[in-house]
């Protein structure tokens, strides 16, 4: 007979086979989903011509990086322009007019050029019958140190709120 020592051992083997077995049963159902999570995996990171997806990445970051130095050129280029531009003349008002009651067509002018910091000059012409005089006001910061007629001051103040569209600046005959 067996002792009841030996029954309580048989009783824990039995149990611990049950257990391995269950455990082994474990293993072997993570393994086919560890498998089947691969194989989802593999074809995830492959694009339609079947090239890595992660080597795909590594060119694109590496595209990315190029750029970024291209792209930092041309805004030090941006930078360069716009300094010069400043320096250049791109701001204009025009406008013409009668400087006479007996002389029509609109003969006389004012015209105003600044460039980026608003310094520039303004040139005007007063036409009359029998003569035509020509005049030339510096501008500094966006005024001028002498009397300027009306037509002149005019045209400065176009000249300062220019955006790049000429606009008609003729006036009306009195």
């Amino acid at each position: 007979m067996l002792g009841l020592s030996s029954i309580a051992v048989m009783t824990a083997a039995g149990a611990a086979g049950v257990i391995i077995i269950l455990l082994l049963a474990a293993v072997v159902f993570l393994y086919k989903r560890v498998r089947l999570l691969e194989s989802k995996y593999a074809f995830f990171m492959q694009d339609e011509t079947g090239k890595s997806v992660e080597l795909k990445l590594r060119e694109d970051v590496a595209k990315l990086h190029d750029l970024q130095g291209t792209l930092d050129m041309i805004h030090q280029t941006q930078k360069d322009i716009l300094s010069v531009q400043n320096h250049c003349f791109r701001k204009i008002g025009f406008v013409k007019y009668n400087a006479f009651d007996n002389i029509g067509n609109n003969l006389s002018f004012a015209f105003t050029v600044l460039d980026g910091k608003d310094d520039g000059f303004c040139l005007s012409s007063v036409y009359g019958r029998s003569e035509s005089r020509i005049f030339a006001k510096p501008i500094t910061a966006g005024k001028c140190l002498y009397g300027m007629s009306e037509e002149e001051k005019e045209s400065l103040d176009n000249a300062l709120q220019y955006t790049g569209d000429m606009q008609d600046g003729q006036k009306d005959s009195q």
